[in-house]
């Protein structure tokens, strides 16, 4: 058994295309791995690691992905209404839905993206990540500075270190470019590329525009999306064959 992790960096103005050609590097880059544990087992088969920026039209693509992606619905493994729950995720009613669940309750979720970044816990108590940064990137136009400081992170080291499903979404940064234009970065230690991958990057950057961008009257230009391990999941491995050769 060997680790073959190539990798992969791309820049795209297309957003299909860019997952199109990440695809097909983990499909030429194929090798069974097992993953997860003894009483969980997973395996994935296509394995890299992967930067990739995405600009131009790209960016408004993922921006409008709700009504983007449908177009190309036979290539995914879900539709629209999945596409409009999931970016429902990352709203405080949302959250407020998922406290009051029962923690027996199977739509309960240990965690959300947004729940950390709207209340990330600390011994100190919790810390709203999503007002500081929009605070701070106020503060940066105002000022006419640049700053590397600004993110937010997922990571709960008391909670997250031994745990058996923790965050894959690490941290995102976020830095103004020029006069009201921001680029975004997002950082993931493990990633599924062909039933994950597109949706992520609709919630999280439309979160992005709602919550931090369009009160400081600014607009994402830029998206610089990077992975440790971007993975197609045994199952998935023949569907995502078969989307590439549809999309060619």
């Amino acid at each position: 058994m060997k680790r073959n992790l190539k990798i992969v960096l791309i820049k795209e103005v297309d957003f299909m295309r860019a997952w199109i050609k990440l695809l097909e590097y983990c499909i030429r880059n194929e090798n069974l791995i097992p993953f997860g544990s003894k009483d969980d087992p997973k395996a994935i088969r296509g394995e890299i690691c992967s930067r990739v920026a995405l600009e131009q039209s790209a960016v408004k693509q993922v921006l409008d992905g709700i009504n983007y992606l449908p177009k190309y619905g036979k290539l995914f493994p879900f539709g629209a209404r999945f596409i409009e729950h999931y970016i429902n995720e990352y709203t405080l009613q949302y959250i407020e839905e998922q406290a009051m669940l029962e923690k027996e309750d199977k739509r309960k979720f240990t965690y959300t993206y947004y729940d950390r970044f709207k209340r990330y816990p600390t011994s100190n108590g919790i810390i709203d990540q999503v007002d500081a940064l929009r605070e701070n990137l106020k503060k940066q136009i105002e000022n006419n500075i640049f700053s590397n400081r600004h993110q937010m992170i997922t990571w709960v080291p008391e909670i997250d270190t031994f745990s058996t499903e923790p965050p894959c979404l690490q941290r995102v940064w976020i830095s103004l470019i020029e006069n009201n234009s921001i680029e975004v970065h997002l950082d993931w230690r493990s990633r599924d590329l062909y039933g994950a991958w597109h949706v992520n990057l609709v919630a999280i950057i439309n979160m992005i525009s709602r919550d931090i961008a369009k009160p400081n009257n600014c607009e994402i230009v830029r998206i610089i999306d990077s992975c440790d391990s971007l993975h197609i999941y045994n199952g998935d491995f023949d569907q995502a064959k078969a989307s590439v050769e549809s999309f060619i």
